[in-house]
């Protein structure tokens, strides 16, 4: 098979990508908050009360996370680590402004945008974020790039010495 084109990745496997990196995420999110005592908040957000309901919940929106980083910003990250730590860096902070400082209070009754109760969340969420991003990085699908085979500066050397050439009994035969 000819490497003459190889097709550009496709959104279910960016996603598939980004579910394994905020799964991955998610693992490091929910060691953090386990450490720091917040992680029965995702229980109680269902009705739950065990731990295992909270991590239940905690990875399946981390997978959903993931799965969303991937089809967004897939195209931009594929194999380059500096720009996946940057975007997860980003990405991870929104989530955690959206679901520690927005979602979670709000279903929980709680304040709403106390900065100063969770920063060190916020912080766990940044990590969340780059640790999605790197994993995507790391295992996500390739860049693909167009192949144009004889472009360059060595296209004009192989053509000449492709052409035939002639030989002195050439000119008998005419």
């Amino acid at each position: 098979m000819s490497d003459a084109y190889t097709p550009p990745s496709n959104v279910v496997s960016r996603a598939g990508a980004g579910v394994v990196g905020g799964l991955a995420g998610g693992l490091l999110l929910g060691v953090a908050l386990q450490a720091m005592g917040d992680v029965m908040d995702f229980a109680q957000m269902v009705g739950g009360k065990t731990y295992s309901v909270a991590w239940t919940v905690l990875l399946s929106f981390c997978a959903f996370a993931g799965g969303l980083f991937g089809v967004l910003f897939g195209r931009w990250i594929s194999r380059q680590l500096v720009s996946a730590i940057g975007i997860g860096l980003i990405y991870g902070g929104l989530w955690g402004a959206l679901v520690a400082l927005m979602v979670v209070p709000l279903v929980l009754s709680r304040t709403m945008f106390a900065f100063e109760a969770n920063m060190p969340i916020l912080g766990a969420y940044v990590l969340f974020g780059v640790a999605t991003g790197v994993v995507y990085a790391i295992a996500g699908p390739r860049r693909r790039y167009w192949y144009y085979p004889r472009r360059g500066a060595l296209a004009l050397v192989t053509t000449v010495s492709r052409r035939r050439r002639r030989r002195d009994d050439d000119d008998e035969e005419d």
